[in-house]
């Protein structure tokens, strides 16, 4: 099969991507996994900002629960893939 020309969505020509999402992994030709550490990485560095919100040193979580959030939401973003 020979197409004459390339697939266009509208008027904008398709073109490659640098990476592409499989089943959560961003992947790259060459299979460097640095698109998918930057972008776990990101997640992980906001929902810790989010997490210093609710704990304050005057009225907020206590360390046990810090640590339990940590443990329940952070240490999955960042582990995701390491295996």
């Amino acid at each position: 099969l020979r197409l004459m020309r390339g697939p266009f969505t509208a008027n904008n020509p398709l073109q490659p991507s640098e990476c592409w999402r499989y089943l959560g992994f961003y992947l790259d030709p060459a299979l460097t996994f640095r698109h998918h550490i930057t972008y776990y990485a990101q997640s992980a560095r906001s929902t810790i900002q989010s997490m210093l919100m609710l704990g304050n040193s005057v009225r907020g979580l206590s360390p046990l629960q810090k640590r339990r959030l940590y443990m329940s939401c952070v240490l999955p973003l960042m582990t995701y893939g390491c295996q």
